[in-house]
């Protein structure tokens, strides 16, 4: 059986959006499930430094709007600007999705405009790869860094 043109296929799993969908810039989570709602989007990314998915107890945490056994979420690690740190920031993230391994990876050089830092992600890329993670990229448009 082929999967249908027009759906995505990311670490084994199937999707009938193609869509990711950020969790960044909404007035608050009920603004945020809207928008995915609205979107269709299956996979939803998060910036874990930003957003409480449970490592903030008493304060909202997206995973109640936002539930895993609704949307795939995408754990990434925007703010990051070493290995180390988004070594750590999806270790966490892993942590509080209950193993989930697929991730986004973002380790940024320079704050102004954003672009990736490639040895720095690549670091962190092969420890993530050796720990079983499913690592989603972000990276210059460099085919040899790609």
């Amino acid at each position: 059986m082929h999967a249908s043109p027009h759906r995505l296929t990311v670490a084994g799993r199937t999707y009938r959006s193609r869509l990711l969908v950020g969790t960044g810039k909404y007035q608050d989570f009920a603004e945020t499930r809207a928008a995915i709602d609205a979107s269709g989007a299956e996979i939803v990314t998060v910036a874990i430094r930003r957003t409480n998915i449970g490592q903030n107890a008493g304060e909202p945490n997206l995973l109640d709007v936002l539930p895993p056994s609704q949307f795939t979420i995408l754990p990434n690690t925007a703010g990051c600007y070493t290995a180390a740190d988004a070594v750590r920031t999806l270790r966490l993230a892993r942590e509080l999705l209950d193993g989930h391994p697929l991730c986004k990876l973002e380790v940024l050089g320079d704050p102004t405009n954003l672009f990736p830092n490639m040895p720095e992600t690549l670091k962190a890329a092969e420890t993530l790869v050796s720990e079983g993670f499913e690592v989603m990229v972000y990276c210059a448009d460099d085919p040899i860094q790609a």
